[in-house]
Parts: structure tokens; sequence; C-alpha cells
């Protein structure tokens, strides 16, 4: 599915919430589509475990409505802030969840720029790369390299340098 087909599925289901509910500031909405086509949603919330309030992200609650319908694959989903209604990207613990529930490892995240899979964002090796559009991860994750290697190299000048002698009683 393209990003302009799920996230035209997320936008309805945001204007059809919407127009009964109010988003707090980090109320998230997840919206995915099956291999079988079926779309599923679901919105953040917080639940009571134990007697502590927990919250629960949205992509988890759309995975388990999907579950509850039969269904095991994801082929796409999109996560949207319901305020400002922005893509996200899902957290890493979201991600495995989902990858580790049955056969979701070439579960694709729809981003404005580019698919990119879930195996990317829960950090373990995608089997096939993603075409995408653009680079801005690789980008990133470049500064962030070269960032680090020249802080090594700092580091590295300070050892080298040798400690200063001190002089005997401040007349030398």
């Amino acid at each position: 599915m393209t990003f302009d087909a799920i996230y035209s599925s997320a936008m309805d289901v945001l204007n059809k919430l919407s127009a009964y509910e109010r988003f707090g500031p980090e109320t998230t909405v997840c919206v995915l589509s099956t291999r079988s086509g079926r779309i599923f949603y679901g919105v953040s919330r917080v639940e009571t475990v134990n007697g502590m309030p927990m919250e629960v992200h949205a992509e988890i609650i759309a995975f388990r409505e999907m579950q509850a319908m039969g269904e095991t694959a994801v082929e796409t989903l999109i996560l949207l802030s319901a305020v400002d209604r922005s893509p996200l990207i899902p957290c890493p613990n979201c991600a495995m969840f989902i990858m580790q529930s049955g056969d979701n490892a070439s579960t694709t995240v729809a981003l404005p720029d580019r698919m990119i899979r879930l195996s990317e964002i829960a950090g373990t090796p995608a089997k096939k790369p993603v075409a995408s559009k653009g680079s801005l991860l690789k980008d990133k994750v470049g500064d962030l390299m070269s960032v680090m290697e020249d802080e090594d190299d700092e580091d590295e000048d300070i050892e080298e340098e040798k400690p200063k002698k001190k002089k005997l009683f401040g007349l030398f």
C-alpha cells in the first residue's frame, strides 16, 4: 500500500474520531493494512494494569484488533499524531512486538518520503533492502558516526599529552 493510500485511510479515521473525541498532545493513531487488504486502527490510551496507569500505544491496540478478527500479517502501517496529524515512527518495542507476532518481518512503515521496514526500527537486520525515495535515515546515521569518530580523535590527543613535571616548593 502506498503512503498516500494509507495516509488517506488514516485521515478518514481521524476525522471520524475527532467528531466525538478530544485528543491530548501525546495521543497517537495507528492505521494498519493487512495482506488481505483489510484496514484496522488503534488509538493510544491509558489502561490500569495491576493498579497502575500505563499507556498502551496505538500500534499495539491496532494490532490486537487485527488479531481479534483473525488476521496475523501486517503489510503496511502508519502512525500519526492525533493533534497535528504528522507521521511518526513507531517505538522499537512496538516494532519488535509486531514482528514477533506472526509473519511480519516484511511489514513496512509509511513515511512521507519513503517506506521503511519494521525490522529497521526494531533493531534487527532486514532480509531485503527497502526501496526508498530519500536517504534521511542513512544521512543521519552517517552524521552521527562522523561526530563519534571526531570525538574519538580528540580523546586520543588528550591521552598522548604528557603531564608536566611538578616544581618543588614553587621555587624552581
